[in-house]
């Protein structure tokens, strides 16, 4: 280890030292440790960043000199800023695949400097950085910035997987032209690939449009569920599922009937916008093939059916239904789950219409009444943990929950917007 490195070793041992022991720390202190030294740890991987950022400029300066000292052109000499990344693979341990990814995004981030500075500020870590950066691939140079700038502010509070869903939803609505070429692209490059495996087992692969996969899913999901009904069932959920995926291209059954929810806003669906709809527990549609599900009557045909969602364009919000029983019918069901997407837990990613999800009543049923503004999508780790561990839960009235952990700290959870990502900065 060099002494630079050393210095910093001996900084980072020496906070700890001088910390309190965490056996002192009183419950929320205890708590705010783990937040700091995640910040710390982001701010380390953003020193770590600039430096190799540092050492591809030094090295792109000596190729320079050497073609300007030699007379050759670039192309024909041995470039050592094309080596970067394996001396860096060397100097950590790590694989070159691993040293080029993180030598890629540390000089994409060097490029963006409010980037750069929540980095430092052990606002984002490591992994958000790259999923930020990567946008600004797919995005003109005049939205860019809006997007970078919104999806720092989005990602500083949520998770790499909240923040990727903030970032299709938002480069697919600043350019919807680009979104239907890419999707184009896309769908040009489907295929379907068969790989050997061991014991007489094989992989099947396919890369296809994502509203038929979804349907896919949805019908091997719903015949599944029927399979298993009986009660001397001895398959698992995964078994049932490829099981029905064989009987269905060989021929020995038939589809089940399966509905797929398509969100679209009122202005899209009448041609007057091209902001994208949305499929639940799929994502982002291109505002063509959102009109093209969301106006096939009676759904698409054959064994499934499109149902249509519409929201407000100017607010995104789904209608409120109010019934007088504790059990929602299905078209408050439909509408809830629509609204919140996921399980309304903060950070949890759990998709609103898989199994193993609930409509909790926030207020507790029949003081509370079965209506959406009093009912959330909950997951059952987190209804459980909503029920058992001293969390208080409150839903406001425009959809917003907030939940207050037993310490007192506050975090809260947004309803879906269809038509612009929370906390969008033009919006």
């Amino acid at each position: 280890m060099n002494s630079t490195m050393s210095g910093i070793a001996r900084q980072v041992d020496g906070l700890l030292t001088a910390a309190c022991p965490v056996a002192d720390l009183g419950d929320d202190a205890l708590r705010s440790r783990v937040v700091e030294c995640e910040q710390a740890v982001a701010m380390l991987n953003a020193a770590q960043a600039e430096a190799m950022v540092q050492m591809g400029n030094r090295a792109r300066v000596a190729d320079r000199a050497e073609v300007i000292d030699s007379g050759k052109p670039m192309w024909s000499r041995q470039c050592r800023e094309t080596f970067v990344a394996d001396e860096i693979a060397v100097l950590l341990g790590w694989t070159k695949v691993a040293a080029g990814a993180r030598y890629d995004t540390a000089c994409r981030a060097g490029d963006l400097p409010v980037v750069q500075r929540a980095w430092r500020a052990g606002r984002i870590d490591a992994r958000k950085v790259a999923l930020i950066t990567e946008q600004v691939m797919v995005v003109d140079s005049a939205t860019a910035g809006t997007v970078v700038t919104g999806a720092v502010e989005f990602g500083a509070g949520r998770t790499a997987p909240q923040l990727r869903e903030w970032r299709r939803r938002r480069v697919s609505a600043a350019d919807p032209d680009a979104a239907e070429q890419r999707h184009r692209r896309a769908f040009a490059d489907r295929r379907v690939m068969i790989t050997a495996g061991e014991d007489g087992t094989s992989q099947l692969w396919a890369l296809l449009p994502s509203v038929q996969a979804r349907q896919i899913g949805q019908t091997l999901t719903t015949a599944a569920h029927a399979a298993g009904a009986d009660t001397d069932e001895a398959r698992t959920m995964d078994q049932r599922r490829l099981d029905t995926l064989v009987d269905l291209l060989l021929g020995r059954a038939d589809p089940p009937q399966v509905n797929v929810q398509v969100i679209v806003a009122a202005d899209t669906l009448a041609g007057h916008s091209d902001q994208p709809g949305w499929i639940p527990g799929l994502g982002p549609v291109t505002a063509t093939e959102a009109r093209e599900l969301a106006g096939q009557p009676g759904g698409g045909g054959g064994r499934v059916s499109f149902h249509r969602l519409l929201t407000d364009p100017a607010t995104g919000v789904l209608t409120d239904v109010a019934e007088k029983r504790y059990r929602p019918l299905a078209a408050l069901d439909r509408a809830v789950r629509a609204r919140d997407v996921t399980c309304r837990f903060p950070g949890c990613r759990r998709s609103a219409d898989s199994a193993g999800t609930d409509l909790d009543h926030t207020v507790p049923w029949p003081a509370g009444p079965t209506c959406a503004a009093n009912l959330a999508v909950l997951c059952r780790r987190h209804h459980r943990l909503k029920h058992t561990t001293g969390w208080a839960v409150t839903l406001g009235p425009t959809g917003v929950m907030t939940w207050t952990t037993p310490t007192g700290r506050t975090y809260q959870t947004q309803p879906w917007q269809y038509t612009h990502p929370p906390h969008d900065p033009d919006g």
